[in-house]
């Protein structure tokens, strides 16, 4: 799992043409498991959606199974304003996804013209970042090649310029050890979706 502070931007919707599409545009702080972020709900059928939220919330690892890694359980709440408004909250989600922050399931809610608007069990998945809509983030992540990317430039730069070798190799053997876990990631989504068959099953 990445270590420090990463971008992450997620598609949360059901396959179902017209239904309604969360995108959602996250901080991740692994240090502090913290989450803080930007939601929008669009819908193209009538009647259309344009729902936006400023969301904040925390995670927690779990493991479902002794023999997987874990899994991420997502909570998130939001409002127009952030956390520090007086402004009541108009969304929450609760999911629950793979440690590499790409897949699993989420329920959510948001609040649009008076009425609240319930989604279950709807399946996440990593979304394709754009520059028109990546703006709200183009300050702190810089451009967006992928759906999730650790933020070392800062690091990478610094280490460049200090000519430390020791500390270029350290930032090597962080990088190598993310890709060495890639197996492990898709192992624990594969053990995530037999346990969300198995619980449907009921």
């Amino acid at each position: 799992m990445t270590i420090g502070l990463f971008h992450t931007r997620l598609i949360v919707a059901n396959p179902v043409i017209g239904g309604p599409v969360l995108t959602l545009d996250l901080l991740v702080d692994t240090p502090k498991k913290r989450v803080s972020g930007v939601a929008r709900v669009t819908q193209s059928t009538s009647p259309p959606v344009q729902f936006h939220a400023d969301v904040w919330g925390d995670y927690s690892q779990v493991k479902l199974d002794p023999s997987s890694e874990g899994h991420i359980i997502l909570s998130l709440a939001g409002n127009p304003s952030g956390p520090t408004s007086q402004i009541a909250e108009t969304f929450h989600l609760q999911g629950i996804l793979g440690l590499d922050w790409a897949s699993g399931f989420a329920s959510y809610k948001y609040q649009f013209q008076g009425h609240w608007h319930v989604v279950q069990h709807a399946a996440v998945s990593p979304a394709p970042v754009e520059q028109a809509q990546a703006a709200d983030y183009a300050s702190q992540a810089g451009p967006a090649a992928e759906a999730r990317h650790p933020l070392y430039a800062v690091a990478l730069q610094q280490a460049q310029a200090s000519g430390d070798l020791a500390r270029l190799k350290a930032l090597v053997a962080q990088g190598e050890q993310q890709l060495a876990n890639a197996d492990n990631l898709t192992q624990a989504v594969q053990q995530l979706q037999a346990e969300i068959s198995r619980l449907e099953q009921r």
